[in-house]
C-alpha cells in the first residue's frame, strides 16, 4: 500500500531532527521502525483524496488521542494519558509561539500546507522537556525540483462555504522559492430563537526561499528562509445547550452568546542552515514567532459562573423572554504570545554507527489581559452593553530554556542499540499586573535529565524492540508547588512485515511520579484557573496497541485497509480535589483518556476512481465525580471521500464528513452540551501544473 503503516509508535528513535527539515545521514534500525509506524504521507493516494484542512480522524491515524472539538476549532490532543509535555512541531520548530509559558494554548497547522504528519509517543531526548511525553511533527511542502510547479485546490460545501488554496514553487540554478496561500470561510445557521450565523474565516500564507552553496564555498551548504502567517476568526461560545435543547437542534446557540468570538494572528520567521562537512553534517535554525489572540466569551449570568441550573434559566428565558431582561457577563481576552530561539545539531558517522549532538536556547512570553463586559439580554433577545470594560486579570509569564542532548546509535548486524541522554534547564517568571488577587507571582528554575536506552533486533520479517526512558517536563509559572512532571516509560514491541501486510503489537507502561494538568479539554475555566497548573500524584498509564495495514491487490482494482486499536488504562493514584479537575478517586480512569480508541480506513481503487472511508471510534470519556465534566458517551465518526482522476493532473472529488449524521458531542460540562460537525458534504477540484 505505501510507506505508511498506522502501527502506533512501538519504539521511538531517541532522536528526531529538531533542527530544520533536512534528512538524517543514515537511518538506524529503530529510526526506520519509527518511520514506518507513526508516519502519514499526506500525498499518499488513500489519504490525499480527502483534502482535509483539519481532521480529528487523520490525527487519530497518526497515533494520538484526539479530543472532540466544536466545528472549525483545533482539536486538543493527549498522548498516553499526558496532556502537557507534548510538543507540536512544524518543520521541527515549535508550532506554538510560547510552548513553555502558555501550556493550555491549543493550536494546530493547516493540513493543506503539510506534506506529512508523524507522532512519537514517548520521550525524545533531543526535544527536551517539551517533547518528553510525545511529539506531533508536521512537515510543510517542499520546494519543487522543477522550474515551476503549481497545485490549485478549490472546494465548497453544500451551504456554499468556500475554500481555496494555491502552492507555487520552483528552482532556478542554486535558488528555490515557494509561495502558498489558502483561504477558508463558512457561515452556518445558528441561534436557538434568533437568526444569526456561526462564522469561520481563515487565511494562511506560507513563503520559502532557499539557496544552495554560494560560489567559492568550501563545503556543500543549503540556507532556507521561511515565513508563515495565519489569520483566523471563529464565532464560538463556551455556553452549550441543555439536554432538551440539544436534542431539538444540537448545532444552535443561545442569543446571549451571539457576540462571542475568537480571533488569532500568528507569524513565524525561521532561518535554517545546513552544511556538509567531512564525515558529519551540521544543522542550525534561528526562529521567531508571535501569536495575538483576542475575543470575548460569555461565562456568567448575574456575575455567577454558569452551571446547569443557570443554563436552564437561560434556556427558559430564551423560550419565554420577559421585559425584565437577563444580565450576562462576558470575558474579553487580549493576549499576546511570542517566542524565539536558536538550535543546532551535529551528526557524525563512525562506520555503521552515528553520534548526534544537539543544543537549543529558547525563550518565550505570554502576556495575558482579560476584562469583563456586561450585557442585558432584552425581551427581543438583542444584547445591550451595560457598562465599560473593566479588568479581571492581567499577568505576564516568561520562560527561558536551555536544552542539550547526545545520542549514540550503535548498529551490529541485526542488532541496534540507541543510548541517549538529554538535559534541560528552565527558568520561569510570573509578573502580576492589576486584578490578580487569586494569582501569585513566581520566580524559580528547575532542571532535569532525560536518559533513554533502546534495543532492537531484526530477523527476516520480524522486529523486536525494548525501550526504557525517563521523561521530565518543568513546571509552569502557574504551578504553585513548582513540581516537574516525571515518569518512567517502558515499552515492548513486535513488528511483522511480509509483502503488503504489516502487523504490530506493543505494550507499554508510563509510571508518573507527578502529572501536570492545565485547563484544556472538556472544562470551562475562569481566567485564574487558566493561569493554574495542578499536580496529580502517582498516575499510571498502561496499554496495548494493535495495528494492521494491508493492501489487497487484484487485476483491475485494489482494496487498501488499515486499522489501529488502542486500549489504555490511565488511572489516578490517589484520591484528592483541586481547582481544575474537582474531586477524583484512586483507581479511577483519567477523564480525558478513552479506554478504547479505534481508527480504521478501508478503500476501493479502480482505475481512475477511488473511494475511501475513514472511521474513528472512542469509548466514553469524563466522570460524574469531576465537577464540570459530565463526560461524552462513546462516539463513532465516519468520513467518506471519492475521487475521479480525469487526467494525470486534474481531479474531481467529493468528501462527506460525519456521513452517519450523528449528533456528536464536543463538550458536555457544567455549561451545557456543545456539538461537533453535523454531516457536511464538500465538492472540490484539484489541479497540478
Amino acid at each position: 500500500m505505501s510507506e505508511r503503516s498506522f502501527s502506533v509508535s512501538m519504539v521511538a528513535s531517541a532522536v528526531v531532527l529538531i533542527l530544520g527539515s533536512f534528512p538524517s545521514i543514515a537511518d538506524t534500525l529503530t529510526e526506520s521502525f519509527e518511520e514506518k509506524n507513526s508516519h502519514i504521507d499526506l500525498g499518499q493516494a488513500d489519504v490525499s483524496l480527502f483534502h482535509y484542512r483539519q481532521s480529528s480522524n487523520l490525527l487519530a491515524q497518526s497515533g494520538v488521542t484526539v479530543h472532540p472539538s466544536v466545528a472549525n476549532a483545533d482539536n486538543p490532543i493527549s498522548i498516553r494519558g499526558a496532556s502537557n509535555g507534548i510538543a507540536v512541531m512544524q518543520d521541527n520548530i515549535f508550532y506554538s509561539a510560547a510552548p513553555y509559558s502558555a501550556k493550555n494554548l491549543v493550536s494546530l497547522p493547516n493540513l493543506f500546507f503539510q506534506s506529512s504528519v508523524s507522532s512519537i509517543k514517548h520521550t525524545n531526548v533531543g526535544q527536551g522537556g517539551q517533547g518528553s511525553f510525545g511529539v506531533l511533527n508536521y512537515t510543510t511542502a517542499e520546494i519543487s525540483d522543477r522550474d515551476t510547479d503549481a497545485i490549485v485546490n478549490i472546494e465548497s460545501n453544500a451551504d456554499g462555504s468556500p475554500a481555496g488554496g494555491l502552492i507555487v514553487s520552483g528552482k532556478t540554478k542554486e535558488y528555490g522559492m515557494l509561495l502558498g496561500v489558502d483561504y477558508q470561510k463558512s457561515e452556518d445557521d445558528a441561534g436557538f430563537k434568533t437568526s444569526f450565523d456561526n462564522k469561520h474565516e481563515k487565511t494562511d500564507i506560507l513563503f520559502k526561499i532557499n539557496a544552495a552553496s554560494l560560489a567559492g564555498a568550501r563545503n556543500p551548504q543549503t540556507t532556507q528562509f521561511s515565513y508563515h502567517f495565519t489569520d483566523t476568526t471563529l464565532d464560538n461560545s463556551s455556553i452549550g445547550l441543555t439536554e432538551n435543547d440539544f436534542s431539538l437542534s444540537p448545532n444552535t446557540r443561545y442569543a446571549a452568546t451571539q457576540l462571542d468570538y475568537e480571533t488569532g494572528k500568528r507569524q513565524r520567521y525561521a532561518l535554517a542552515h545546513q552544511v556538509d562537512l567531512s564525515g558529519s553534517t551540521m544543522f542550525t535554525d534561528f526562529y521567531y514567532q508571535s501569536f495575538s489572540q483576542g475575543g470575548q466569551d460569555t461565562l456568567f449570568v448575574d456575575d455567577q459562573l454558569i452551571n446547569r441550573q443557570l443554563l436552564q434559566q437561560l434556556s427558559d428565558f430564551e423560550k419565554n423572554p420577559t421585559s425584565q431582561g437577563l444580565t450576562t457577563n462576558t470575558a474579553i481576552a487580549d493576549n499576546d504570545f511570542d517566542g524565539f530561539g536558536v538550535q543546532t545539531k551535529g551528526i557524525s558517522m563512525y562506520g555503521a554507527h552515528e553520534v548526534t549532538y544537539q543544543a537549543r536556547y529558547h525563550s518565550d512570553k505570554a502576556e495575558i489581559k482579560v476584562g469583563q463586559l456586561d450585557y442585558l439580554v432584552g425581551e427581543n433577545l438583542n444584547l445591550a452593553v451595560q457598562d465599560n470594560i473593566y479588568g479581571v486579570s492581567d499577568y505576564t509569564d516568561k520562560a527561558d530554556a536551555i536544552t542539550t542532548a547526545v545520542n549514540t546509535k550503535l548498529n551490529y548486524d541485526a542488532w541496534s542499540v540507541n543510548i541517549g541522554l538529554g538535559y534541560e534547564h528552565v527558568s520561569v517568571v510570573r509578573e502580576l499586573g492589576a486584578n490578580t488577587d487569586l494569582i501569585t507571582e513566581a520566580d524559580f528554575s528547575d532542571d532535569g535529565w532525560l536518559p533513554a536506552i533502546e534495543v532492537a533486533y531484526k530477523n527476516d520479517a520480524w522486529l523486536f524492540a525494548l525501550s526504557t526512558k525517563q521523561a521530565w517536563t518543568a513546571a509552569s509559572a502557574g504551578n504553585t508547588q513548582q513540581l516537574a512532571q516525571e515518569a518512567l516509560q517502558y515499552q515492548l514491541a513486535l513488528h511483522y512485515q511480509q509483502g503488503a501486510f504489516v502487523a504490530g503489537l506493543s505494550t507499554y507502561m508510563h509510571d508518573f511520579d507527578n502529572q501536570h494538568v492545565t485547563c484544556q479539554w472538556g472544562m470551562n475555566c475562569l481566567p485564574y484557573q487558566e493561569a493554574t497548573q495542578v499536580n496529580l500524584k502517582d498516575v499510571t498509564v498502561t496499554g496495548v496497541d494493535v495495528n494492521l495495514d494491508y493492501n489487497m491487490t487484484f487485476d483491475s482494482f485494489s482494496i487498501p485497509m488499515t486499522l489501529a486499536y488502542t486500549y489504555s488504562q490511565a488511572e489516578f493514584g490517589q484520591s484528592s480535589c483541586d481547582i481544575i479537575l474537582g474531586c477524583y478517586r484512586d483507581g479511577e480512569q483519567l477523564p480525558w483518556v478513552p479506554e478504547q480508541q479505534l481508527s480504521a480506513s478501508v478503500g476501493l481503487v479502480m482505475g481512475q476512481f477511488s473511494l475511501v472511508a475513514n472511521g474513528l471510534y472512542q469509548s466514553e470519556t469524563g466522570n460524574a465525580l469531576t465537577p464540570g465534566n459530565y463526560g461524552v458517551d462513546s462516539q463513532l465518526k465516519v468520513d467518506l471521500a471519492a475521487k475521479y482522476q480525469m487526467t494525470a493532473t486534474h481531479e474531481l472529488y467529493v468528501r462527506v464528513e460525519n456521513v452517519l449524521d450523528e449528533d456528536l458531542v464536543a463538550k458536555n460540562y457544567q455549561m451545557g452540551m456543545l456539538a461537533q460537525n453535523e454531516m457536511t458534504t464538500y465538492i472540490g477540484y484539484q489541479g497540478h501544473f
